[in-house]
């Protein structure tokens, strides 16, 4: 019995497949911002400066809530862009799926920026996982 033969891929079918990775980037990437928030987050409910939390400073707290806003229409496009992948035709979803790749990095390079702001000197240490988001 012969092996089956290998066939190429349609051009819908492969513009279906890049829709579907560039989403799945782009989920990577908000899961790297959501980990690298809640690291973030944790830090400055417990972190003491002045004998206050530094989470109750309003400069940490906006950076932590701007950094919470952008991952939230992260999540918000990348939706968009998943389900693009099964219901728009295959050039529509490669364009949500660039659009959702686009916003998701760069939100997530803010949010990971800010993480290790957050954190301060240790931020970029092996003692804090901040700089590994």
């Amino acid at each position: 019995e012969s092996p089956a033969e290998l066939g190429e891929l349609s051009g819908e079918d492969a513009l279906r497949w890049q829709a579907l990775a560039l989403t799945a980037t782009s989920a990577d990437l908000v899961g790297a911002a959501r980990g690298a928030h809640a690291l973030a987050v944790d830090y400055a409910k417990v972190r003491e400066q002045y004998g206050l939390t530094i989470g109750s400073y309003q400069a940490v707290a906006h950076l932590l809530a701007e950094g919470l806003a952008l991952i939230e229409g992260s999540i918000s496009v990348l939706r968009h862009a998943a389900w693009a992948v099964d219901e728009l035709p295959a050039e529509e979803a490669v364009r949500a799926g660039k659009i959702a790749k686009v916003y998701c990095a760069r939100a997530a390079r803010t949010v990971c920026e800010t993480a290790i702001q957050v954190h301060g000197g240790i931020g970029n240490t092996w003692e804090c996982l901040a700089h590994v988001y």
